[in-house]
């Protein structure tokens, strides 16, 4: 846990206090705020995505060199990498393993 440096409601006060408040300095201006807490869990939307990126990486690990290398290829004339196209192209057009995108 951090501590808090320097005199409590001080100009040179920083980090945060039992988990209670926090004292933050921008510039000349020391502040005192909430402790920000994340968020406990993830929503089912944001598992959704994560799987669906997991699934399109894993479709592009399973491409062969040669088929890597045309999505490469096709990539440097959209201005991207090939990888950068893949997951684009997975996404957009809403691919479902095993299945592979067209190249646009």
């Amino acid at each position: 846990m951090t501590r808090v440096k320097g005199p409590l409601f001080s100009v040179s006060a920083s980090g945060d206090f039992l988990g209670l408040m926090e004292f933050r300095t921008t510039g000349d201006q020391t502040i005192v705020a909430g402790h920000k807490q994340k968020p406990s869990s993830r929503s089912p939307a944001q598992v959704a995505q994560s799987l669906r990126f997991k699934n399109a990486i894993t479709g592009w690990k399973s491409l062969d060199a040669a088929a890597q290398l045309t999505w490469k290829n096709r990539g440097i004339a959209l201005g991207m990498t090939g990888y950068q196209l893949f997951i684009s192209e997975y996404q957009t057009q809403n691919i479902v393993p095993p299945g592979i995108p067209t190249l646009p």
